[in-house]
Order: structure tokens, then C-alpha cells, then sequence
């Protein structure tokens, strides 16, 4: 069987990679490879923390305090991840693979190298920083 890792944060995404991934796994199904996908996703809240601190609570934003829409942006953030998370692991179960979803918390960069240290991918894709928009506006591009 071979074990394939995604790996997504709350600061990165791309569109194209779970399809990618699963046109691998289908090649690899056809020659009679068992594949099973693990789509881990990295809350990265110290980030959304450093741009609450950075922006501090006393400004306003529109009518609110800016903490206040910046929390909403995260939660919203959060949920955008979440969801696109909840597409690919329907879409690679929609082809028969086994999907195991994994959320933790911490920096995107150790998490990920923790997680293939520790359960021995044969394959890992990263999502890079080609950031929704969301993300872009609490990150930076």
C-alpha cells in the first residue's frame, strides 16, 4: 500500500494540488497499488495571533474594534479551510480510497515534518503559499 500526504494550513492552499494527487493514486490504483490518502491540516494560530498583536485592539475597522474582525476573518479563514479540506477528502473517497483527516495545531513547517518523520509517507505534497484572499489580508502575499 502506498501512503500519500497532503498536507494544508490555514495560511496555504492550492486548487490544483488534491487533483494531483488523486490522478497519482488512480495511476498507482490501475497498476494494482492499494493507496491511502492522509490530509493533514496545520492550524496555524500563533500566525493569527502575531497579526491580532501586530494590529492591535484599540483601532477600528469599520464600525468594530479591528481585534473584532480580525477574529471574524480567522474564524471565517478556518471554516474556507475546513471546508476545501472536507471537498478533497469527499473526492478521494468518491474514487475508493481510504482518507484519514488530521487537524493539529502549530507551525505548518514542523508539523509536517513531524508527521512524515513519524508515519512514513510515499508521497507528500505541500500546499505552498499561493494564499486565498482571505489569507493574503491577514498574512500579507
Amino acid at each position: 500500500m502506498k501512503r500519500i500526504l497532503i498536507a494544508f494550513s490555514t495560511t496555504r492552499y492550492h486548487r490544483g494540488l488534491v487533483a494531483q494527487a488523486i490522478d497519482e493514486a488512480r495511476g498507482l490504483k490501475q497498476d494494482g497499488i492499494e493507496v491511502a490518502f492522509e490530509l493533514l491540516y496545520v492550524l496555524e494560530n500563533q500566525k493569527l495571533n502575531e497579526v491580532v498583536r501586530s494590529v492591535g485592539e484599540d483601532a477600528f475597522l469599520g464600525m468594530g474594534p479591528q481585534s473584532q474582525v480580525l477574529d471574524t476573518l480567522a474564524q471565517e479563514h478556518h471554516r474556507m479551510a475546513r471546508k476545501r479540506i472536507g471537498d478533497a477528502a469527499d473526492t478521494a473517497r468518491e474514487q475508493g480510497f481510504e482518507v484519514k483527516v488530521t487537524e493539529i495545531e502549530g507551525d505548518y513547517a514542523q508539523r509536517v515534518h513531524e508527521a512524515a518523520a513519524a508515519q512514513g509517507y510515499d508521497v507528500i505534497y505541500l500546499t505552498r503559499a499561493d494564499r486565498p484572499f482571505i489569507s493574503r489580508l491577514l498574512f500579507g502575499s
